[in-house]
């Protein structure tokens, strides 16, 4: 059964005051161009990936050793942004919000 692996926006941490950075796959993406801040939500211009879940047969092969191929790939994201006098950047775990991304702001 295929799973969609779209992310398409994702919400920012409680507290997350601007400049908001996002960096996908270690790229710096720029406000306006790539994505935008609308409320507490993140919303790409293009769509992100999600690393797929294994699968049941993939995660027997690797307990035991053996090697998991295919399409397993996905995109990275990090989130920076600033938060009372402290700067953070945090990574952001794609799945969480794969196939529907955070309801509408």
């Amino acid at each position: 059964m295929a799973t969609d692996t779209t992310v398409r926006a994702v919400p920012l941490p409680a507290g997350a005051e601007p400049p908001i950075r996002v960096f996908v796959n270690g790229e710096e993406w720029t406000e306006g161009t790539d994505f935008a801040v609308e409320g507490g939500v993140v919303r790409f211009n293009r769509t992100l990936r999600a690393q797929p879940p294994l699968g049941m047969g993939r995660k027997i092969m690797l307990a035991i050793g053996i090697g998991v191929y295919g399409d397993l790939k996905g995109d990275t994201l990090d989130l920076g942004y600033r938060q009372g006098v402290a700067v953070r950047t945090i990574p952001v775990d794609l799945r969480r919000y794969a196939a529907g991304s955070p309801p509408a702001a």
